[in-house]
């Protein structure tokens, strides 16, 4: 083996040696690894795998980081222990994060050292870049941390970094790495210097693509015999500095906002949209201010909408914000107050109040409790139509005066409020309307209704105008220190002139960017330490800061508060919103304030605001999801779980399920979070229930998630069925059951909940019998089948329906369920007048159930009604249902219900070919590629109720397209799921196509017969006649008697098409 080649053998040994280890063949990997020793006989990865032990554990090639505190034993020596404990806190703190940020995984700390793993638990295909970048991130964040703890201790700190990549030994019993590699990895960290970050030369050709490296003479380590070579990371390849605002040396921006301004004014403005670009700090707020001022100098209306970055995924947020405004409302207001006040400003914009009201009264969290009826739409409709009169508002707000929108931080708004924006600006404005919108990134597309004003940092001649109208007394080796240190980023500029004119002989002290806008923000705020603590809890409340909840969360009295925060706005730390309201300067200025807080402060601070928030929404304007994101910052998860039950709840009523959804899932998260015990479990398992049924809602009642949940709660619920949670639990699970048809566990869930049923509880008798009589149907056993089904029916009364709604967690009603299953049950008995009779209750069921359980049990009953129809020749308005099946799911967000709109319509086309005589093989082909297509789907994730229907129609497609062979494969396919199943509802359908894939009279006739005798034993009635009829058409006469007793099974009076076809052949 030559020297080249050498290297890639021994890689590609170790890597068949290491798939070897990983699946468990032990044997195999040592040989690989004696292999790779022979030719290399001090590879140390080798060795490791070797040595390895063969249980609880396993063999991984990792990339591992090294991370430990320079110095630290001489710094415990200076400083005492409880300051020494938190320093080192701060600092381990900040690395865990750096690290979860990149997935890595800390599982060992060593002194202070901290190992990390990249690609254990969570493996990616560029584990080796993201240490190598969380290093860069480590060294950064600690150097930032060294200042703040040199300003507050007087003490420094600083940090190593080493990264190895190699074979180790994982312990996943104790959660830690062995071997060479995780030592090499600590080698490395005591190679680095200080505050830099050191690789071997196994990351090295890995990384050196992407990252500047700078070789280092190679030096003795502990424990390694030669030298080892290793490399310095100065940074990421290709970096380039993000620009950032300036608020002079915009002239040309300015005037293009004065002339489209003056349109505005004289009615001619021809394209209303101006969005300004750039990123964070760049002057887009100043800018489009700049406007404000233009409007309100010539008496036009301003209308503001601002984004925030904690609200990205609350929809219509900066609407609602908008709303509360202009209505003078604020969260101490109490609903009736909210809604009058609501009333009274649709009425001063000369809207209806009764078409206006129930769809706005949602955005300010008003309940129709409060004294209005509610918007008589669900979920995307009611969102759709809720935008709407977002934008008729709007338009109303502008109409028939000049009028300024200004939608600033645009690349924060939820998608709605998007929306909202994109239709205004698609409105007819009359030409007297500027929207003037802000943005980082293109939120708003490109389009002939908007222009856009990118923004470049300032020129040097830009940055001494500003620095001079800023301070005019700065010297010009003042201004070339900002000049340099600046970049022409206008906000760095504000913040080092501010320093400037309080320390005017400091020149010296005007470090890099960040360190400045630290030493700006204190030299402001260190006149006393309650100025730091307001400007802290402010940063801590947001993006808006009230004056009676900064009051209320601050240990200071209302005068001094006040006080200190017009020392904040003459510093222009803050600036007012109005009256009773203020914001920071900068967004960074903010996150630098929220910075100052230690943890357990910011804690804290996050609690004392969440319980003011909380203790005010009995009575005023709660803000659920604000709520509830101060808990979770506080780590009172229990109270966070439960403000984001209520932000879901207020969801639902929005009709924005997918929201409604997440934020259980915030909620779920953070329960797993808090101190075990029972209150925790009870809160868990009505959370996952919840959940569980949105999850159910949204992507069907097999949903895996929904069932993972009610998984959980069986796991968490007491044993005993009297217990209420764990009978809503198991209840709650049939539909997950028969849609995956495992009828037998299905049966014994019936049967245990029966002899719960005592009492009280007597009253859910009828739902059981339903669910008995449901599962018997699917067996086939369609004589007991409706003889539950009418007992269900007969028994069951409004109160035990209400009481059962209550109970379950599943978006199916059993009431509307319960009058679908009857409809079919009157189907197979050739019961016309029954069936309508039937699907009509349904109807009314669904038509009394609110959002998502009436939408949802609509979409169930197209469902049952499409077969049905298929089943009574009736294709038109089987076509109709399937069409109203996909609508409801596309409308609702229900993908199931408009996955399966989709395939029954396919279904529905596919006959109607069939029916039209189209049976040539290549006419029906496409048919017979999507139905498979559909049907192979459902049967590939598990939803097999129903499916043998599908599999009897994807025959009598095959059959009419002379494909016998694959009609006889899908039909044995569907016979061997109902054998394995017992769903034989549909056998005797299947037995009687199979006669036409059969070659000669006598087994024809013998397949025809079996089906006739399969529905009689089933008490199939329109199955036998079926049969007997089609018997009768290929053999005549001998068959008349069987045709004649099928037809003594109905009515005389019956008009079921079946029935006709058999009197009319019999003459």
């Amino acid at each position: 083996m030559s020297h080249s080649d050498g290297p890639s053998g021994v890689d590609q040994l170790l890597d068949r040696a290491l798939l070897a280890a990983s699946e468990g063949d032990r044997a195999t990997a040592k040989l690989l690894a004696g292999q790779v020793l022979a030719v290399d006989r001090n590879n140390t990865d080798a060795e490791d795998l070797l040595a390895a032990p063969a249980e609880y554990g396993e063999i991984r090639r990792l990339t591992i980081l090294f991370a430990d505190l320079v110095d630290s034993t001489a710094l415990s020596n200076r400083i005492d222990p409880e300051t020494y404990r938190t320093i080192v806190g701060r600092y381990r703190d900040d690395v865990l994060r750096i690290v979860d940020r990149y997935e890595g995984h800390v599982g060992s700390t060593k002194g202070d050292g901290l190992l990390a793993s990249f690609g254990h638990p969570h493996a990616h295909e560029d584990d080796v870049y993201r240490a190598v970048q969380a290093a860069l991130d480590i060294t950064r964040v600690i150097a930032e941390l060294s200042t703040r703890v040199r300003r507050r201790f007087g003490v420094e700190i600083d940090v190593r970094v080493g990264i190895h990549r190699g074979i180790v030994y994982l312990d996943t019993a104790q959660d830690d790495v062995y071997g060479f590699a995780a030592n090499l990895a600590a080698r490395m960290c005591s190679l680095a210097d200080p505050g830099t970050v050191a690789i071997s030369a196994a990351v090295e050709p890995l990384v050196r693509g992407v990252f500047e490296l700078r070789a280092q003479l190679p030096r003795h380590v502990k424990g390694v015999e030669d030298p080892v070579r290793h490399y310095q990371v100065i940074a990421e390849r290709d970096m380039t500095r993000a620009a950032l605002s300036p608020l002079v040396g915009r002239e040309r921006e300015y005037a293009h906002l004065q002339r489209r301004w003056a349109d505005a004014t004289a009615g001619t403005l021809r394209t209303p949209g101006v969005a300004i670009q750039g990123e964070a700090g760049i002057g887009k707020s100043r800018l489009a201010w700049s406007a404000a001022e233009l409007a309100a100098q010539s008496h036009g209306t301003v209308l503001q909408l601002i984004g925030s970055p904690f609200h990205t995924d609350v929809g219509l947020r900066p609407i609602r914000r908008l709303l509360e405004r202009r209505c003078g409302i604020d969260r101490t207001s109490e609903p009736a107050e909210r809604l009058q006040l609501l009333r009274s400003e649709i009425e001063q914009r000369a809207l209806d109040p009764a078409t206006v009201l129930p769809l706005l009264a949602p955005l300010l969290g008003i309940d129709p409790q409060v004294g209005y009826q509610p918007a008589s739409a669900e979920g995307r409709k009611l969102s759709g139509r809720i935008c709407g009169a977002v934008r008729d508002y709007l338009l109303a707000c502008v109409r028939d005066t000049p009028a300024l929108v200004v939608v600033e931080d645009m690349h924060w708004f939820d998608e709605d409020t998007t929306e909202v924006i994109q239709s205004l600006l698609a409105a007819d404005l009359d030409g007297h309307v500027l929207i003037v919108m802000t943005s980082r990134e293109q939120a708003v597309p490109a389009s002939a209704l908007t222009e856009v004003l990118d923004l470049k940092p300032l020129s040097d001649s830009e940055t001494d105008e500003l620095i001079v109208a800023l301070h005019p007394d700065a010297t010009p080796d003042q201004r070339h220190v900002v000049r340099r240190r600046c970049d022409g980023v206008p906000l760095y500029i504000e913040e080092v002139v501010a320093k400037l004119r309080t320390q005017p002989s400091d020149t010296s002290s005007v470090g890099g960017v960040p360190d400045t806008l630290y030493e700006a923000l204190y030299a402001r705020l260190k006149s006393s330490s309650n100025a730091i603590r307001v400007a802290e809890a402010a940063a801590i409340i947001g993006s808006r800061v009230e004056r009676s909840l900064l009051s209320a969360v601050v240990d200071l009295d209302e005068q001094e508060v006040e006080h200190i925060v017009g020392e904040l706005v003459q510093s222009r730390v803050l600036e007012p919103l109005d009256q009773n309201s203020w914001r920071f300067h900068h967004e960074l200025l903010r996150e630098v304030a929220a910075e100052l807080s230690p943890p357990s402060l910011r804690r804290e601070l996050h609690s004392r605001i969440a319980d003011t928030l909380a203790a005010a929404a009995a009575a005023g304007n709660p803000d659920w999801p604000l709520i509830a994101r101060h808990y979770e910052r506080a780590e009172r998860y229990t109270e966070a779980a439960a403000s984001y039950a209520q932000a879901s709840a207020n969801a639902r009523q929005r009709g924005a399920l997918r929201e409604a959804l997440s934020y259980l899932t915030h909620a779920v998260t953070h329960v797993e979070k808090s101190p075990p015990g029972p209150d925790r479990d009870h809160l868990e398992v009505n959370l996952r229930l919840g959940r569980a049924f949105l999850a159910q809602a949204a992507e069907g009642v097999f949903s895996p998630n929904a069932a993972a949940d009610f998984e959980r709660c069986l796991h968490l619920c007491s044993s005993d069925l009297q217990d209420d949670e764990l009978l809503s639990t198991v209840m709650s699970l049939y539909p997950y059951y028969t849609m995956r048809a495992d009828l037998e566990r299905a049966q014994r869930l019936v049967e245990s909940i029966r002899g719960s049923l005592v009492g009280p509880r007597r009253i859910f008798l009828p739902v059981n019998d339903f669910a008995f009589g449901m599962l018997a149907w699917f067996r086939g056993e369609f004589g007991y089948a409706r003889t539950k089904m009418d007992t269900a029916a007969r028994t069951l009364t409004e109160e035990g329906a209400r009481a059962l709604d209550a109970m379950l967690f599943m978006p199916n009603d059993p009431t509307a369920g319960l009058y679908a299953h009857l409809a079919l049950s009157r189907c197979l008995d050739g019961d016309v007048a029954g069936v309508e009779a039937e699907l009509g209750n349904a109807e009314r069921r669904c038509a009394e159930l609110s959002f998502p359980k009436g939408a949802f049990s609509l979409a169930y009953t197209r469902q049952i009604e499409v077969l049905i129809r298929i089943e009574s020749g009736d294709l038109d308005r089987a076509a109709q249902a399937a069409v109203e099946l996909g609508t409801i799911g596309e409308q609702h967000g229900f993908d199931s219900w408009e996955l399966t709109g989709a395939a029954q319509h396919a279904t529905v086309h596919a006959l109607a070919a069939l029916a039209g005589n189209a049976a040539d093989g290549a006419d029906l082909a496409p048919h017979i590629e999507l139905l498979t297509g559909f049907v192979d789907t459902w049967r590939a994730v598990g939803v097999i109720a129903l499916i043998t229907f599908y599999d009897a129609l994807l025959a009598r497609l095959l059959i009419a397209a002379r494909r016998f062979d694959e009609a006889r494969a899908r039909l044995q396919t569907g016979l061997e799921l109902a054998r394995q199943t017992r769903m034989s509802f549909y056998d005797a359908e299947l037995t009687r196509l199979a006669a036409f894939t059969t070659d000669g009279r006598g087994p024809r006739r013998a397949a025809l017969e079996a089906a006739m005798a399969l529905g009689r034993s089933q008490d199939a009635r329109v199955f036998e006649l079926r049969s007997a009829t089609d018997c009768f058409e290929l053999f005549g006469e001998p068959a008349r008697q069987a045709v004649t007793e099928a037809l003594h099974r109905f009515p005389s009076d019956c008009s079921w098409p079946d029935v006709i076809r058999a009197r009319t052949m019999l003459g």
